[in-house]
């Protein structure tokens, strides 16, 4: 009878044990998609910048700066 419960604990465990390199696995997806995300949004913001650097002239063109 000790031995049916050490099997049976055993295989709760390797279960378990499976479950948790299981949801390892998602979180690991998960952090991928999370920095895919906000790679596109700072990507976007950029793009957001350098757009109107050149509807206002400066076009990514360094210009002179005079200090007083």
């Amino acid at each position: 009878m000790l031995d049916r419960r050490r099997e049976c604990m055993t295989k709760t465990t390797e279960d378990l044990v499976r479950e948790v390199n299981d949801l390892r696995n998602e979180l690991k997806q998960m952090r991928e998609i999370v920095n895919m995300l906000f790679n596109i949004v700072v990507e976007a913001e950029s793009d957001e910048e350098d757009d109107y650097a050149t509807s206002i002239g400066l076009g990514g063109v360094d210009q002179p700066r005079f200090n007083n």
